[in-house]
């Protein structure tokens, strides 16, 4: 998918200096694979890729890197949320009959 819209450093002007922004040409559906294979790859060779975790959600299928070595969600507002509410309601739910 890199290989197919390379990134480029274009030159500009912009009046006083002369800045180099990277570039890719092509249809936005292959800029838009060679910009997420490019993530990918800068993702599976960081320092830190050991630290890239599963989240614990039972029906969550993403990835992260936790800021905090205690994190166990993707996102705590959702996947989070989701499981905090469920072991409320575990705790607290009416008893049957």
């Amino acid at each position: 998918a890199q290989r197919a819209a390379p990134s480029v450093r274009e030159l500009a002007w912009d009046g006083s200096t002369v800045t180099a922004e990277p570039s890719r040409s092509g249809p936005p559906g292959v800029i838009l694979a060679a910009i997420f294979a490019e993530a990918v790859t800068d993702l599976l060779t960081a320092s830190d890729m050991g630290k890239v975790r599963e989240c614990e959600a039972a029906d969550c299928v993403m990835l992260f890197q936790p800021a905090h070595p205690r994190r166990r969600w993707c996102s705590p507002t959702r996947c989070g949320n989701r499981a905090r509410v469920a072991r409320y309601y575990q705790r607290h739910k009416p008893p049957v009959g």
